[in-house]
């Protein structure tokens, strides 16, 4: 069976490395994603694939915009509880502040996937406030809606609600030990985040669509320019952090001489993940939170596929280890070794 969902996983990966980026693609949405058709193939595979299905967690958002730490990697990762990173997406899309605090990077993929596991983090992880009143307010404040347009903030403010409430419901009841498995899981909540924004996007493009050009300015807001300045730097992933993440595998498992391919090869994949993650980063700052929203959900489809890329090279990696070096491969933790 490992061995058919693996084949299932990299003619699935196939399919979407293949795929035009969501610039290119054709502005039409199925299911979590937005754009292109190879999504809706991913989405059935990776349900079946993917083995582990989590409930429980409501989401957050600060009730002053202003530039959040990036959550913490490891089990408590908004990877693994995207609930998480919903204050820092909604100031992204509203208010978009002078750093980035983008939860998703390529250390801490690795960070999440190999660390230990604190149950009394992971309960508080899952006991987020919805602070979808604070958005709507200030958005009412700034933007000073009319009769006729205040049902549709009205709207959207519910859908920010309903957002938190399906985040809610994806927080897991416990972290898989296994760096696959929960690679599998960040998959899954990945997945989550993504459906959550879609919730928010048809009411935010109704509520962005009825204002007239004033309130549009307003609401649009501006970036700072240190946000500009800073923009290349968070973008980049480092040569150095894909030989950090190989030499921290290899210090661990020790491969063998006959190994030596499938390290390469394993390098490889995650050069890959990393050149995603740098491709469809913005380097530049849409002018709407409409664009902003569409920016950030490409982000995390790109995410998805660096995830993916990841997690199949690992499994075929770790099924070419002996005993004791699936061992020492489980038990290694990226974020003590940073």
């Amino acid at each position: 069976m490992r061995k058919i969902g693996a084949s299932l996983a990299i003619a699935a990966l196939a399919a979407v490395l293949c795929s035009p980026t969501p610039g290119a693609a054709f502005g039409v949405r199925f299911g979590p994603f937005y754009v292109h058709f190879p999504f809706y193939f991913h989405r059935h595979w990776h349900r079946h694939y993917v083995k582990h299905q989590p409930a429980d967690q409501a989401a957050s958002r600060n009730d002053e915009p202003t530039a959040h730490p990036e959550p913490a990697p490891g089990p408590t990762s908004a990877l693994l509880y995207p609930a998480l990173a919903l204050p820092a997406v909604y100031d992204e899309v509203f208010w978009p502040p002078a750093t980035i605090p983008w939860p998703f990077t390529y250390a801490a993929i690795f960070q999440t996937a190999f660390a230990r596991a604190d149950q009394a983090q992971l309960a508080n992880a899952c006991q987020q406030p919805d602070r979808a009143a604070a958005i709507v307010d200030r958005i009412k404040s700034e933007t000073n809606p009319t009769n006729a347009e205040l049902p549709l903030l009205q709207r959207l403010g519910g859908a920010l609600t309903q957002a938190s409430g399906y985040l809610a419901k994806a927080c897991p009841n416990d972290i898989p030990p296994s760096p696959v498995a929960r690679l599998q899981l960040m998959e899954w909540q990945i997945e989550k985040l993504a459906q959550a924004l879609d919730i928010v996007r048809q009411p935010l493009q109704d509520f962005e669509q009825a204002l007239d050009d004033k309130q549009r300015a307003r609401f649009a807001g501006r970036a700072g320019a240190e946000r500009a300045r800073t923009m290349s730097a968070a973008c980049a992933v480092a040569p150095t952090a894909v030989d950090w993440s190989i030499e921290r595998i290899s210090l661990s498992v020790q491969p063998t001489d006959s190994q030596r391919d499938a390290i390469a090869s394993l390098k490889q994949a995650f050069g890959s993940a990393a050149s995603e993650l740098d491709e469809n980063c913005p380097w530049s700052l849409p002018a709407s939170p409409l664009a902003r929203l569409e920016a950030t959900e490409a982000r995390l489809d790109a995410t998805w596929r660096a995830v993916v890329t990841i997690q199949v090279a690992l499994e075929d990696f770790q099924g070419g280890l002996s005993d004791e070096q699936k061992a020492r491969f489980d038990q290694m933790d990226f974020a003590a070794a940073q």
